[in-house]
């Protein structure tokens, strides 16, 4: 069978790291904007949230009085991986 060497479509690009979490969550990020959730059996992905800018680095994960949040930064990645929109600091509450 031919091996693709196929670009594959900006949707795709990602630099931006990945958490797992031990209830099967993975958590991270693409050059488009999205901030993901993912279900890390099936690979579906839950929640699609567009941030405004790129998402190019790591996702943490952490707990205040029992609930928990997962966090990450947006905004232009590097000089060399490119990216786009402003500056900030995501964070998300887990239901």
């Amino acid at each position: 069978m031919p091996v693709s060497h196929d670009r594959p479509s900006r949707s795709h690009r990602s630099v931006a790291g990945v958490t797992v979490t031990s209830g099967g969550m993975l958590f991270t990020g693409d050059l488009d904007d999205n901030f993901l959730a993912i279900d890390a059996s099936n690979g579906k992905t839950l929640y699609r949230f567009n941030t405004g800018g790129s998402i190019g680095g790591g996702v943490i994960s952490y707990s205040v009085d029992g609930k928990q949040y997962v966090a990450t930064t947006s905004g232009v990645v590097s000089g060399f991986f490119g990216g786009s929109g402003p500056s900030a600091v995501m964070v998300f509450a887990l239901p």
